[in-house]
């Protein structure tokens, strides 16, 4: 798809072109994880190439690394990527007088809020979805025959994304395609996607985040997990260093306008925040930490005052 775009100076690894049921050039197919993009990066340095981008193997998800002023790659995380989309796509329709005024994008409710920032500039609303997209696209065919809105974009953190109403669900080679444009524009005029990241930081803010994933096995791990969740049910951290709890959002009993769901939330002054869910498909429970500074050092260290606060709770229920 790329070179029926017009791309020419497209390269792929060898060794990974080719169906692999064992896939035996990474640990684990994943694109999330940094480490799948050892064969990238040295087909990278041969070609000096601006962006790497990698899929899972049904390629309906996508991560890039992007190469820096000083030969490096480095990764771009889910949250990061889905900015950088959603400013490119709002900011490119509306500079060509092609976004309807009803225009929305939707995100994951443990998807970084930058965007919603983003969108706003451009009068675009962001709506919440659970995470999926079976729910992140639920309402696309509904605002198709209502006219009541125009879906743009969908993506969660987790590095899915959708663009459009052609595809309505998470697809990496129409992303893909996506990502090569952006990448392109900006070279043209000497910009790396990097340094429309740091442009977009100055503008908005210095939003950063971090996840992790607790991984308890077996029944006594799923009790573990239900007790964890219990207890922040009943037991917020209301102070955090500097930070004041504000608001706790929970998705299993609050009336929230989306269905039920056993997710937490809890929203910090200075917007920060964090959530909290059992995997829906693995015996983990997920965190997700985000905070809002003025650079990336303050901004690291909410996040890091954040982390050791949560994790502390979580081991006196352990």
């Amino acid at each position: 798809i790329l070179k029926r775009r017009g791309f020419t100076n497209v390269h792929f690894v060898e060794e990974q072109e080719k169906p692999d049921p064992e896939f035996s050039t990474v640990g684990y197919p994943n694109p999330e994880d940094p480490q799948a993009f050892k064969y990238l990066e040295k087909l990278g340095e041969k070609y000096y190439s601006d962006i790497l981008i990698a899929t899972d193997p049904d390629a309906d998800r996508l991560a890039i690394e992007v190469l820096d002023e000083n030969f490096e790659y480095k990764f771009i995380n889910g949250n990061k990527l889905g900015i950088l989309l959603v400013n490119y796509i709002l900011s490119q329709r509306y500079d060509k007088g092609d976004l309807p005024e009803n225009s929305i994008i939707t995100r994951s409710i443990v998807t970084g809020n930058m965007v919603d920032a983003i969108a706003k500039k451009y009068g675009v609303k962001t709506e919440l979805a659970l995470t999926g997209f079976k729910n992140i696209c639920s309402k696309v065919s509904e605002y198709e025959n209502t006219k009541e809105k125009n879906w743009i974009f969908g993506f969660e953190e987790s590095i899915g994304y959708s663009y459009g109403t052609f595809v309505r669900d998470k697809d990496g080679i129409s992303t893909a395609m996506m990502v090569a444009e952006m990448a392109g524009y900006y070279k043209n005029q000497g910009k790396t996607l990097l340094d429309v990241l740091a442009e977009l930081y100055d503008e908005f803010g210095y939003y950063n985040d971090k996840s992790r994933a607790i991984v308890l096995d077996g029944i006594e791990g799923q009790n573990r997990i239900n007790r964890i969740m219990e207890d922040f049910r009943n037991s917020s951290l209301e102070k955090v260093g500097d930070l004041k709890l504000e608001n706790k959002i929970d998705y299993l009993y609050d009336e929230t306008g989306i269905p039920k769901s056993n997710v937490l939330i809890f929203e910090y002054s200075d917007n920060s925040w964090f959530a909290l869910r059992p995997s829906g498909t693995e015996p983990k429970l997920k965190l997700y930490i985000y905070a809002k500074g003025k650079d990336k050092e303050s901004s690291d260290f909410k996040i890091k005052e954040l982390d050791k606060a949560i994790i502390e709770k979580i081991q006196k229920v352990m």
